[in-house]
């Protein structure tokens, strides 16, 4: 009998647990599934670079995009939207879904595009999640083609002068930084030269080679190969100093014209707006120690530029004082608002 009511309490005490254990393994079961729902990045990162395929910035995202990630343990898709100085990738960029599968590295033209344009489909300030600040540069290189007879900086601005809106120069867009150079240029060294936009860098760079245009106010790290090899010509850098790449280009200020190096371009990344912190802080940290690995820092040295890999809030900070600065800039230059 004592046997009996002992089975009967061990029955009755393993049938009441069945709905606590059941609870339990549902509970268990449900934070499973929704960790796999949180974790990221679970499928494809779209890295959007809103210039033509070939220019510095896509060869930077390459570079760098492959770092990234092998330590995000994703794949990220390369979706090159060239066009309207970028603004039409940038765009696409500011309506993506705020999930982090979506991120824009762009150059300076994103601060400038806000002082060029009164208005445009987005706002750079409002619709984007600062990442971080990928590089600067040691300034942009003014390049002849091979058929332009000047040798220096100061026989290109006397011929410049002798042949009022007869020479041309090349940009990757109206308002961008190598558009930026050009006007200034020709504000300092009170010239005429022709502005000739195209749809990135790589092509305006390419028009010069071909002899089509006489001149671009390239990146370093879009002309050294080519000045290497004697495809085109370099006369200044407008840096304050020698980039390291072309240690034989002088800068603009060595040769007596002073106010160019006002001017040098940037890269950076973004998310949209609305982006959880926790992963911009992830891939800003991905960024920062990719770039401190010796085989990239090797490659981005020879495209003549420095690393920044700044955080969220100091690249906010910058490209807003950008932003005043450019104003400042497009004023000089006397490039009119679109």
């Amino acid at each position: 009998m004592l046997m009996t009511t002992q089975w009967r309490r061990t029955f009755w005490s393993t049938l009441l647990a069945v709905p606590v254990l059941l609870m339990s393994l549902n509970t268990a079961l449900a934070q499973s599934i929704g960790s796999d729902k949180d974790k990221w990045p679970s499928r494809p990162i779209r890295m959007v670079i809103p210039f033509t395929a070939g220019g510095p910035i896509d060869v930077v995202a390459r570079q760098l995009g492959q770092k990234m990630a092998e330590a995000l343990n994703a794949t990220i898709v390369y979706d090159n939207r060239a066009g309207a100085n970028g603004i039409i990738g940038i765009d696409a960029v500011a309506k993506a879904a705020p999930d982090g599968y979506t991120m824009l590295i762009t150059t300076g033209s994103f601060a400038a595009n806000s002082v060029l344009y009164k208005k445009l489909p987005h706002d750079p300030l409002k619709d984007f999640a600062p990442i971080t600040q990928i590089y600067r540069t040691y300034g942009n290189v003014l390049v002849v083609n091979p058929d332009v007879p000047a040798k220096s900086l100061k026989e290109l601005i006397a011929l410049a002068q002798a042949k009022p809106e007869k020479m041309s120069f090349s940009s990757a867009g109206y308002g961008n930084l190598n558009h930026l150079n050009g006007e200034l240029f020709n504000s300092l060294a009170k010239t005429k030269i022709l502005h000739v936009p195209y749809k990135g860098a790589g092509p305006a760079f390419n028009e010069v080679v071909a002899k089509q245009i006489d001149m671009t106010f390239a990146s370093t790290a879009g002309s050294a190969a080519g000045i290497k090899d004697g495809r085109v010509r370099a006369l200044a850098i407008s840096g304050t100093q020698r980039a390291p790449i072309l240690p034989d280009v002088p800068t603009y200020a060595e040769q007596g014209l002073k106010g160019m190096e006002q001017v040098y371009g940037w890269g950076g990344l973004w998310f949209p707006a609305g982006t959880a912190q926790d992963k911009i802080d992830r891939v800003q940290q991905v960024v920062l120690q990719s770039m401190q690995q010796p085989d990239l820092k090797a490659q981005l040295d020879r495209l003549g530029l420095i690393t920044v890999g700044s955080s969220s809030a100091e690249f906010s900070k910058f490209v807003i004082d950008d932003v005043v600065f450019q104003t400042e800039l497009f004023k000089l230059a006397n490039i009119q608002q679109q």
